[in-house]
């Protein structure tokens, strides 16, 4: 202990003295016992905080002002209590109610400050990481299907990506920690996002149009995945979590730790993990290659393994003035394409691997300056370098008996995003923030068959977000912002394809986005908001130039410059209510998309290229989509909850005629049954999905399907420290189900029956 003390104390050096602020203390307690490991979170400084082993928390370095202190623990409802600090040290205290109904949690995606998801203006939703570890899969997409709204293309579960209201890949943002991941898995349905999955603390997910704070590609929404790249100052020496994970369906195990060394002021982190996974079981049986009609005897996904690895380091100050930080980690994945098995009777399977690695600096700053028009400013970017390539497998060709892996293509990126917040002085029923946000990304692409040019893609941007309350129970917001996008591409000498070898051809873009809502408290328990938000997003790199043969997605890209950049408006729509044993959420939406971007396979086979895939062709047209999503807890008892979920998209593409947009999700919808106790918990659920019987170009009918999922765990309190125990059994009757948003589900079905044994822990 002595040494992390000295250790602190040297990097206390690294940041100027400053005078000493208030501080906030208290204790969170529930039918007169102490509440250990409920998570506390003061909301205007961003900070978070953990109850002890006598449920007290404290927040030092506090400047004067008025706070709120909002707390969450597993089995009780939420709470948020307002605080003034003076120069003196201010205590509040909590007493919570016992709840099985999931108590309410704060987002910080949805506007600029951190606030409870009944008070954000569109329909928005938040798990946190033991909450996610309750849903199946080994990714942060697998784990967030249940919230309504939510659905996931599959191929796999490395690539698997979450498709919000009907729409993915540039129309849905994937953040970490509000920046963009410096990716290209947009590119193609085989590229992974590079997130450590046991490394989330909290995703948030934001449905509809979400661009005024982060920029294009939003227009249907975001899901902004919480990371502690950087640590936060807490008055516990030693702080942090750490989790193991094993599941039988894909013989995973995985692990990882984030330890914090802090003295209240300075705080050090450092963690490490990683994911081993095998190919993914399927129920045993025979199945059928649609495109070349051979058949396979198997119970796994071919090529369906995944491995990862992350380790990172971090310090951050806090003081009266704020609070700096920085933050830098490396993550590898190395994971397979599902396709056919090799054998010796067909030798040319169709399967693939990718290898990515990425390399992030992350910086973070909230410096208090209580001026008389500025009250905060607020730092937020990244640097970033991926590095990716693809490895498709051949025969080989001397012995014809096994086969051979080759490099078809690679590509290279440097990222750069940044935001800065001007947070206004609160003005009488006025608050708001003025912001500006950059992001560069420089992309080379290269290998035997490279898929596009390389190109340098710049985004600047500035806006305004205000806040009017315009009565006791009515709030209003109005955001503006302006975009300026350009795109350069350049020759690439050495490119083996030779339409890049010279390729020079820029585009730039403007454009003015917005949103206007309306919050209103109909009564205590009831409230209804509606918004309206316009929405803008240039074609990509691989959308206007695009071209080749790409093994991964077992397709031929092909491009269109006449792309123009795409722009919508969704009126949305919710209504939320929260009852002492009961709470609802119902939120219809329209969006209109005019020039809506999207890909499709035409059917037709690639002669050109080898091999001779059949071609995914980018296009455009008018679309409207629209829906709803909705969802209802009720409290049977004191420990038991009841929640059932509903969504449903329906999207057209309205050129010379409406027909249906292909890869939309059908009606979803979920029961669950859960009991949650004060040291004992479990749950069952039952998954459902319609057959999608509006189908677009490309897509094939799928019979709907119900899954059955069950788990019990415990949490158990020792000392400063909760460990959260849980066992699950997913798919249980073993059914041979299959998605219509799986890449592969025209071949092989969903994964087979698993069980899951979770440990995490909290201290």
């Amino acid at each position: 202990m002595r040494t992390c003390r000295s250790l602190l104390s040297f990097f206390s050096l690294l940041v100027p003295a400053l005078a000493s602020a208030a501080s906030i203390h208290g204790t969170v307690s529930a039918s007169n016992t102490p509440v250990v490991g409920a998570i506390v979170r003061l909301l205007e400084l961003d900070r978070e905080t953990h109850t002890g082993s006598n449920g007290a928390f404290r927040f030092d370095e506090v400047p004067p002002g008025q706070y709120h202190v909002f707390v969450r623990s597993l089995g009780y409802e939420s709470m948020t209590k307002e605080v003034e600090v003076t120069e003196d040290t201010a205590d509040v205290s909590f007493t919570l109610a016992a709840s099985a109904i999931p108590g309410e949690e704060v987002t910080v995606s949805a506007s600029p400050y951190a606030r409870p998801t009944s008070e954000e203006y569109q329909s928005v939703a938040s798990k946190s990481q033991i909450e996610a570890h309750q849903s199946p899969g080994s990714s942060f997409a697998e784990e967030i299907e249940d919230v309504p709204g939510v659905s996931v293309r599959y191929n796999g579960s490395a690539p698997a990506r979450p498709i919000l209201r009907g729409l993915t890949d540039n129309d849905v943002l994937i953040l970490e920690n509000g920046l963009r991941t410096g990716d290209i898995s947009t590119f193609d349905p085989a590229h992974a996002v590079p997130i450590e999955p046991e490394s989330v603390e909290e995703i948030d997910v934001v449905r509809g149009p979400a661009s005024v704070m982060f920029g294009p590609n939003a227009v249907g929404g975001l899901v902004n995945v919480i990371t502690s790249v950087i640590p936060t100052a807490s008055t516990q020496t030693v702080s942090g979590r750490a989790g193991v994970m094993g599941n039988s369906v894909n013989d995973l195990y995985s692990g990882y730790f984030n330890t914090t060394l802090s003295n209240g002021a300075s705080a050090f982190s450092v963690s490490a993990g990683g994911l081993h996974s095998e190919d993914i079981k399927i129920p045993e049986g025979t199945y059928t290659d649609p495109g070349i009609g051979q058949t396979y005897d198997l119970n796994r996904m071919p090529q369906s393994f995944d491995h990862t690895s992350e380790e990172g380091i971090g310090y951050s100050y806090t003081g009266n003035f704020g609070m700096v930080g920085a933050g830098a980690k490396h993550y590898s994945m190395n994971y397979g394409i599902p396709g056919d098995p090799w054998d010796t009777t067909y030798k040319n399977p169709t399967i693939s691997r990718i290898q990515m690695e990425k390399y992030t600096v992350e910086l973070r700053g909230l410096f208090d300056i209580g001026g008389s028009f500025i009250d905060q400013i607020r730092f937020n970017g990244n640097v970033t370098d991926y590095i990716h390539s693809e490895h498709p497998t051949i025969p080989d060709t001397l012995t014809g008996n096994f086969p051979i892996e080759f490099e078809q293509n690679n590509f290279h990126q440097n990222g750069y995003n940044a935001s800065l917040q001007f947070e206004e002085q609160k003005m009488g029923d006025w608050n708001g923030t003025l912001g500006l946000w950059t992001n560069f990304d420089n992309l080379n692409i290269g290998g035997l068959e490279p898929l596009g040019p390389n190109s340098v893609t710049s985004d600047i941007a500035g806006y305004a977000y205000e806040e009017y309350s315009a009565a006791e129970n009515t709030r209003i917001q109005g955001a503006l912002r302006c975009d300026w996008n350009h795109i350069s591409t350049f020759p690439a000498p050495h490119s083996t394809n030779p339409a890049f070898v010279n390729f020079n051809e820029s585009r730039e873009e403007n454009a003015v986005t917005g949103s206007i809502g309306i919050a209103q408290q109909c009564s205590k328990e009831i409230t209804g908001t509606f918004s309206i938000g316009r929405s803008f997003r240039a074609p990509t790199v691989q959308e206007l130039w695009g071209n080749g043969p790409d093994d991964a997605s077992q397709s031929s890209i092909l491009g269109d410059s006449a792309l123009v950049p795409e722009t919508g408006v969704e009126f949305d729509l919710s209504l939320k209510g929260t009852f002492h044993n009961m709470t609802f959420e119902i939120s219809p939406f329209l969006n209109l998309i005019h020039h809506y971007l999207y890909s499709y396979f035409t059917g037709i086979q690639d002669t050109i290229n080898t091999p001779s895939y059949e071609y995914r062709q980018f296009a455009q047209g008018d679309a409207r989509l629209w829906g709803f999503e909705a969802s209802t807890s009720y409290q049977l008892a004191e420990r038991w909850a009841l929640t059932a979920n509903a969504s449903y998209v329906n999207a057209s593409i309205l050129n010379d005629s409406t027909s249906p947009l292909p890869f939309i999700p059908p009606l979803k919808g979920a029961l669950r049954l859960d009991y949650v106790g004060p040291i004992y918990n479990g749950l069952i659920e039952w998954r459902l999905a319609a057959p999608q019987y509006r189908l677009g170009p490309g897509d094939d009918s799928v019979r709907g399907y119900g899954i059955v999922n069950i788990g019990v765990g415990v949490h158990l309190a020792s000392g400063n420290a909760v460990h959260y125990i849980s066992l699950h059994c997913d798919n249980v009757l073993n059914q041979a189900y299959r998605d219509n948003l799986s890449v592969i589900h025209d071949f092989l079905p969903q994964p087979a029956r698993g069980f899951r044994l979770v440990y995490d822990v909290i201290y």
